[in-house]
């Protein structure tokens, strides 16, 4: 193998020193396995168009070099249509980077042209990253809040999920078995086409004929259950993670494992797959291409979003004043002494769901709410207190205004045997001429600060 990095020029390159890519400049974070790098030399014999050299972080175990080799050399050996559509749904290895003898990394087509998009993030600023089918598993609203205009609704989801099967089953075709399928792992574009495309890359972690080059990670929450003890390196567990992938797209989630909860947004025409492909059978799971044909017909009903929405958005809560005239003023249906959001003040309907809320919370509400300049919210008025309640406020100030006027009575004699008269003239004068340091506290020159101060540096010398 190591003649071929010698190759002609022209000649189709299966391994390539790292030193012939010149200078390389980082376009990624370090990641599990290693790096992605943009080369300054693209070296002859990897074809057209932009190239990348991900780099591993350490080497790779024995035996990956070859694993590697045979992946490109197979891609070669394709027909130029086969080959084309390898690359569109799959960042395939163009050739093994050597470092020496040692399979250092793999070069392959740089896809960020495809799949790059300027996200606008919460700061204002505007980066380029990689739509990932991450991004497409929550609100339907996210990507238009990141300034790009796709609705997530469940059309699109539709359409993302049949080009994940279709790319998937290709990989099956050709005896190839994804293995780590997660979200970072998916990429995903909405170009000016028809349809969304979508693309796995990390393919040197793929099993390939039965052979995997490097270490097998299962990504956290989509790895395979361990009560079915079976193997992440087969089709079928291909299968069951695929079964994730379009549960997670339709029901809005990151982490859902069933059905449950999500029925009203999966299309009916999945449950029976979803179960199969989810359940610890792995022989009787539906296989990529089965997915196709109920996905295509969901394509062709024009009501797909009327008949699966998706969760709707929680509502914003305002808290409002309760109706002038106290608790008997309620709306119907409305308990006394409580609190509204929405309409609850004026009686008028407006969007959003009505709430209860108790007193307390409306009036923490509105004290909020008014210290940063905004409606308060007033709670509803109080019951007359009655003559009980009158009676016991009344015994408890008495007490009140007793206590202070013993204390001030016993301060009062404290300081009258504390400070001696004064002798001579003046008498009765207090702080007068000429009675300055005839007494026990002195107030000018403050001579106890002169003992602490300088025991702290900061406050510098003492006077």
């Amino acid at each position: 193998m190591s003649a071929l990095v010698g190759a002609p020029v022209g000649a189709e390159r299966r391994a390539i020193a790292v030193e012939e890519f010149g200078e390389l400049g980082p376009i990624s974070r370090f990641g599990g396995q290693g790096r992605v790098y943009r080369p300054a030399v693209v070296p002859a014999g990897l074809g057209d168009g932009p190239v990348v050299v991900k780099v591993y972080r350490r080497a790779p175990p024995a035996g990956a070099g070859s694993v590697l080799a045979e992946m490109v050399a197979w891609s070669h050996l394709l027909e130029p249509e086969q080959r084309a559509a390898l690359y569109r749904v799959a960042a395939w290895p163009l050739a093994v980077v050597r470092a020496g003898e040692v399979a250092a990394g793999i070069a392959m087509r740089d896809v960020r042209g495809r799949f790059s998009v300027p996200f606008a993030m919460p700061s204002g600023r505007r980066d380029q990253v990689l739509l990932t089918l991450e991004h497409l598993l929550g609100a339907d609203s996210f990507l238009q809040m990141r300034g790009l205009g796709v609705t997530l609704d469940t059309f699109t989801r539709t359409e993302v999920a049949e080009r994940i099967c279709d790319a998937l089953a290709f990989l099956h075709r050709h005896a190839i078995v994804a293995s780590d399928i997660a979200p970072n792992n998916l990429l995903v574009a909405f170009g000016a086409g028809d349809e969304p495309e979508v693309c796995f890359i990390d393919c040197d972690s793929m099993v390939f004929l039965g052979r995997q080059a490097l270490t097998p990670v299962q990504t956290a929450d989509w790895e395979i259950p361990a009560a079915f003890d079976e193997s992440p390196n087969t089709r079928a567990a291909d299968a069951y993670k695929l079964g994730l992938v379009v549960l997670r797209l339709f029901s809005r989630s990151h982490d859902a494992r069933s059905l449950g909860a999500h029925v009203p947004h999966v299309p009916f025409e999945l449950h029976g797959l979803l179960a199969r492909a989810l359940a610890g059978d792995a022989v009787n799971r539906p296989p990529a291409g089965e997915w196709q044909r109920p996905l295509r017909g969901l394509l062709a009903d024009g009501r797909l979003n009327e008949r699966y929405p998706g969760p709707a958005p929680a509502p914003r809560v305002v808290v409002r004043a309760m109706p002038p005239g106290g608790p008997q003023a309620a709306p119907p249906g409305v308990a006394p002494g409580a609190g509204l959001v929405p309409g609850a003040a004026t009686g008028r309907r407006t969007a959003g769901t009505v709430r209860l809320i108790s007193p307390g919370f409306a009036r923490r509400a509105g004290a909020a709410a008014s210290q940063f300049g905004g409606p308060v919210a007033r709670a509803a008025p109080r019951a007359q207190l009655t003559g009980s309640v009158w009676l016991r406020r009344a015994v408890v100030v008495a007490w009140i205004v007793a206590g202070t006027a013993v204390l001030l009575l016993l301060f009062s004699r404290l300081f009258a045997g504390a400070i001696p008269a004064p002798q001579g003239g003046n008498a009765g004068a207090g702080f007068g001429p000429g009675t300055t340091g005839q007494y026990q506290y002195q107030y000018q020159g403050y001579p106890r600060d002169r003992a602490i101060l300088p025991q702290n540096p900061a406050f510098g010398q003492a006077p």
